[in-house]
């Protein structure tokens, strides 16, 4: 009667205890702890490599290779706990000639009421040591496998003393009872890993690929998923570096939830930083991501707010296709919803998008939303961007903090924010000159230049500035009868651009020949970290960047953690 009732309790806690979590190790534990000291003295959880393996572990092993056993789960009652050698994280190899490889493969339960010296001659030699001798010896033993959808997952050994009752076949027949529904709830823990380690990649290749630091600007952002199985959405948000520092700032929102908007996101956001390397002003970017979408193969609609800030002469320039109104707080706390012009979203076929062009003050706070951050069950969008404009005006210590306050309303959508902060560079890291197109000029320029980086303490790097801005001012002098432009812009690294009329850009190839313009472009390539070309319908600018001497200037801005752990 006494072996009837820890039976009967031993299985109504295993079974009501294993069904309570879906992590595979803390399932073991609970497992293996709800058959001690009641039902058995000691009990263990073996699992096979592949269930506690990660789907891309590259010691995954063949169909045709030893079994590999992890004990996961041991749990030991009175003085057997303090054996090192039978605790979890044992690792136990199985050779297809041992019995413990056969047991695996018939996967039959086996019961020994009693271990006597021949079946302890017959140990594997995995277990034969003293800890294991001293605590089989005599004792009652039951192999229960766990097997699930025609997996075998691993199996269960339970262990009773000497002085203990002998386990009987209606033990072994509860066991096998409780092992199938802890295999199913192991394989559905198993099941919930793989997905979240999946979901968690995912989500990692569609954040933002904020850059390490943008001179003037400085960002902050947080993404709250609707979906908690999935953790992605279909809200997207980047931060985009374009050449002369200036940056791309885009926030959308695709229709819909789950995994089927946000590969429709993944696509639109892969698109927008594709585009805005074509360095479009916001309006024929969002005319070019509308001809995108409507290329897919699946309708997609989506908003989406695209805006470029250029830091040296503090201006910035918006688009929307359909999305809310970004906020502007000025440096004084006043606040604005900037009224961009709205055209129908992604995916409609709209025929043209409007622009709103404006100065900005520095230090002024640039807010970027969904509508799942301003639109509730108990309010509308227009009493829920009110509300976040009256939260702007609370001071908080950075912008990271600002984000978190507007996320700590309750939400029923994807919620997405980035923020800001535009401080501009400032005027005496600028230099600008005009020179008519004369060879002669060319001198006066290289001495500009070298009194200007003289001045800003990077002499280290004057030659080769001289040089490179006078071969790309002699150039531009072939190709021009009008005034050319050098700027300089000193910020954590050194900006020099030259912009004319001319509207053909030297080409990135390596070039062949011998003339100017291919000896002006090897000597780029050759000398600058990085360099480039802007065309705009007014001409073109050349530009390339120095890194600066580790006793130069430090970075004038940085931006927030990219994935807050809260995301």
């Amino acid at each position: 009667m006494e072996g009837e009732t820890a039976r009967l309790a031993f299985l109504h806690r295993a079974i009501s205890d294993i069904g309570t979590t879906l992590n595979v190790g803390h399932a073991a534990r609970v497992l293996a702890a709800s058959a001690v000291p009641g039902f058995a003295d000691f009990a263990s959880v073996h699992l096979h490599d592949h269930v506690t393996a990660s789907e891309d572990d590259s010691t995954a092993r063949g169909p045709h290779a030893s079994p590999v056993m992890h004990r996961v789960a041991a749990v030991h009652h009175d003085d057997l706990g303090h054996k090192a050698e039978l605790q979890a994280g044992q690792t136990f190899v199985y050779p297809s000639d041992t019995a413990m490889a056969r047991f695996l493969t018939l996967i039959e339960p086996v019961l020994i009421p009693r271990v006597d010296q021949d079946i302890l001659l017959k140990l594997p030699a995995e277990l034969d040591s003293p800890s294991a001798r001293s605590v089989l010896t005599d004792s009652s033993v039951m192999l229960v496998p766990l097997t699930a959808r025609d997996s075998v997952l691993g199996f269960l050994i339970f262990g009773r003393k000497p002085e203990r009752p002998a386990f009987i076949p209606a033990d072994l027949a509860a066991c096998q009872q409780m092992a199938q529904r802890a295999a199913l709830s192991l394989h559905n823990a198993r099941l919930y890993r793989h997905q979240a380690r999946a979901s968690a990649v995912f989500r990692r290749s569609l954040q933002p690929m904020l850059p390490p630091s943008l001179p003037g600007v400085e960002i902050a952002y947080r993404y709250h998923p609707f979906s908690r199985a999935t953790q992605v959405g279909g809200d997207w948000l980047d931060a985009i570096p374009l050449p002369g520092h200036r940056v791309g700032l885009v926030i959308g929102d695709v229709e819909g939830h789950g995994l089927h908007a946000a590969v429709a996101m993944g696509q639109l956001r892969t698109a927008v930083r594709t585009l805005a390397t074509l360095d479009l002003p916001p309006a024929q970017l969002l005319l070019r991501l509308d001809q995108f979408a409507q290329g897919l193969n699946h309708t997609t609609l989506a908003t989406c707010l695209y805006g470029i800030y250029d830091p040296l002469p503090r201006r910035a320039s918006f688009a929307s296709a359909g999305h809310l109104p970004p906020i502007l707080v000025s440096p004084d706390g006043k606040d604005e919803l900037l009224e961009v012009p709205v055209s129908a979203p992604i995916g409609v076929g709209s025929t043209a998008f409007d622009t709103l062009e404006l100065p900005i003050d520095s230090g002024s706070l640039l807010v970027m939303c969904t509508d799942g951050l301003v639109e509730t069950r108990e309010q509308d969008i227009e009493e829920g961007l009110f509300a976040v404009r009256r939260s702007l005006t609370t001071p908080h210590l950075s912008l990271q903090e600002a984000c978190d306050a507007l996320l700590r309303r309750q939400h029923h959508d994807d919620a997405t924010v980035l923020m800001a902060r535009l401080h501009g560079i400032p005027h005496d890291r600028i230099a600008t000159w005009r020179f008519p197109p004369q060879p002669e000029q060319v001198r006066i320029a290289r001495r500009l230049v070298r009194d200007t980086l003289t001045a800003w303490g990077l002499r280290d790097i004057c030659d080769t500035t001289q040089l490179l801005a006078g071969e790309l001012l002699t150039n531009a002098a072939h190709h021009t009868s009008n005034p050319i432009g050098l700027r300089l812009v000193h910020t954590d690294t050194l900006l020099c651009e030259v912009t004319d009329d001319n509207q053909v850009a030297p080409s990135l190839l390596q070039p062949a020949g011998t003339d100017a313009s291919e000896r002006c472009v090897t000597l780029i390539r050759k000398l600058a970290a990085r360099w480039g070309c802007t065309t705009t319908p007014a001409g073109r600018t050349v530009w390339f960047e120095h890194s600066l001497p580790t006793h130069g200037a430090r970075g004038m801005a940085s931006r927030s953690p990219l994935w807050p752990d809260n995301a």
